[in-house]
């Protein structure tokens, strides 16, 4: 078996030993080709150089190979990924790419938000997979995670127990990942045994709605709720601090709010007053943790609550108690930060929506790349930003992640070439022109009303016949399938008048077994003719309009 000598001179810790991994877990699957460690020149050589720049990194040729030097652990992360997605793999040979130069992230704050729900692909996969799909979230260069990690129930022990081991091991994995983690939550929700007086008040709905039906909302302008929250929340953040914190969150909407007189509107009065309770909690235990105030669904409503308008009001007075603003909507980027500029100003991060725009169920279909989407909301709104934490459900939107990361390390980036950058990499150089102009189609197809068929019928031309250019590994990978089966479902349902033929029936069956989706909930189940007959003999709701 051919052999190829890495050199680590990048300090013996489990960080770097997890890069060294990668590298030979990439050479094994992809060339068959061994890790030798050691040598004088080595072919690929791990280095750490500070000075670069804050999770910087540079390639250079080296004495018999290549140099990846970080600034520091995560950039010599950034710079591994980068050396690998360049590179070209064939049967015995590993040829690094041509690129040679410096590269430091513009962007702070490069994360995601894997949401905990539906038991979605997050919940449900085996934690081996959470932690490696992880590891190639890092060579993309994103360098944090945040996790929806809901209140436990102090009352009840053994469950309470069951909870902290559990975010243990998502945190330690993440955190050997070489990823930050950060916790977000609506901090009045998910509250059991409250008196019948605390219950909080519905905030003004809206469309889509902005208040959810998760768990018990409390109003915390009620006599005791806050010194009762207060012990709630040191539940919530007992259990993790030897393994640290470096992000928390507060969420306005979606599931939390009150609308009584003493909390509305929500964005500046409740939400304010208890999300400076949860981040003061959260400095207890975590003395460096970054904190984040969300502004999900500020001022939705067609006559503004004047919550944009407040909060900058309120944070020009006093900003002590929040260190970043995350700001983002369902459709386009809010109006007011866009006219005014960040509230307070203040550095904020976005929350760009990769999961749900477009169909119902999300990743129902398969993969759901919105290249053109992103690079559209990201150009007009990348002037207040310093990254973000893009909202996901699974891995459905793979390639949407790759995209945002590239706007996040360079301001400049350009959505095609991450585009053609993922597909050299994930698939094969051979198929780089073809898979990408698919991808452009799958997007414009992707909401069914008024698509164009010649171009359903493109892209799935396109993608059938890449299907026999691509190495094994690509080919029986579950990035390729959930792209291909995504343009062979639209063509079946195409073709055959959107009714459920029995090959794409077979193509929904294959995602819930990529997406370990069987018991999982309706927004992220496909839905295969057995999973709708289950849903029918249980008297489920039907799906929304748009669902398959």
């Amino acid at each position: 078996m051919p052999v190829l000598c890495v050199r680590n001179d990048a300090g013996d810790n489990p960080l770097a030993a997890n890069v060294v991994a990668i590298i030979a877990r990439t050479l094994m699957e992809r060339c068959g080709i061994g890790l030798e460690r050691g040598a004088d020149e080595a072919a690929v050589t791990l280095a750490l150089r500070p000075g670069i720049g804050a999770e910087g990194y540079v390639i250079e040729d080296a004495p018999g190979g290549v140099l990846v030097a970080g600034n520091d652990l995560t950039g010599l992360r950034a710079g591994v990924g980068r050396l690998l997605h360049d590179a070209r793999y064939a049967p015995g040979e590993f040829t690094p790419g041509r690129w040679r130069g410096v590269s430091v992230p513009q962007c702070a704050v490069r994360g995601i938000y894997c949401a905990f729900n539906f038991n979605n692909w997050y919940a449900a996969c085996p934690r081996d997979e959470l932690r490696r799909y992880l590891e190639e979230l890092s060579l993309w260069g994103f360098n944090a995670i945040f996790f929806s990690v809901h209140f436990p129930d102090p009352d009840d022990a053994a469950a309470l127990r069951r909870h902290i081991a559990a975010t243990r091991e998502v945190i330690a994995l993440t955190h050997e990942a070489g990823l930050g983690v950060g916790f977000l939550n609506s901090p009045n929700i998910g509250m059991s045994g409250i008196p019948e007086a605390w219950r909080a008040v519905d905030v003004p709905d809206t469309v889509p709605a902005r208040r959810g039906n998760i768990g018990t909302r409390i109003c915390p302008s009620q006599p005791g709720a806050m010194a009762w929250l207060e012990e709630r929340f040191e539940t919530y953040f007992t259990g993790y601090d030897d393994l640290g914190l470096e992000y928390v969150a507060t969420f306005p909407y979606d599931a939390g709010g009150c609308g009584c007189p003493d909390c509305w509107p929500w964005g500046v009065k409740g939400f304010v007053e208890l999300s400076k309770l949860f981040f003061a909690v959260a400095r207890r235990h975590y003395p460096a943790c970054t904190r984040v105030l969300a502004t999900w669904c500020y001022d939705v409503r067609e006559e503004s609550d004047g919550e944009f308008a407040g909060l900058d009001r309120l944070l020009r007075d006093d900003a002590s108690w929040v260190d970043y603003l995350m700001i983002d909507a369902h459709e386009d980027f809010p109006r007011w930060p866009l006219e005014h500029g960040t509230p307070g100003g203040l550095p904020a991060v976005n929350f760009a929506e990769i999961t749900m725009w477009g169909r119902y169920p999300w990743g129902g279909f398969g993969a759901n790349p919105l290249p053109a989407r992103f690079e559209r909301l990201w150009r007009g709104a990348k002037g207040m930003l310093d990254g973000g934490f893009p909202y996901s459900e699974g891995i459905f939107e793979d390639i949407n992640k790759v995209v945002v990361s590239h706007f996040y390390r360079d301001t400049e980036a350009n959505a095609e070439d991450a585009v053609r950058a993922y597909v050299a990499y994930e698939f094969s150089p051979e198929v780089a022109d073809a898979v990408t102009e698919a991808i452009y189609l799958l997007e414009e197809t992707y909401p069914r009303e008024g698509r164009d068929p010649e171009k359903v019928r493109r892209a799935w031309a396109l993608l059938a016949a890449a299907d026999a250019k691509l190495p094994d590994y690509a080919r029986t990978g579950w990035r390729w399938r959930i792209l291909y089966l995504r343009a062979l479902i639209d063509a079946e349902e195409l073709e055959h008048g959107g009714g459920l033929t029995d090959r794409a029936d077979a193509a929904l069956d294959e995602l819930i077994a990529i997406y370990h989706a069987d018991g999982a909930d309706g927004p992220v189940l496909p839905r295969s003719r057995r999973v709708r007959a289950r849903q029918a003999a249980e008297g489920q709701m039907p799906p929304p309009p748009g669902a398959m």
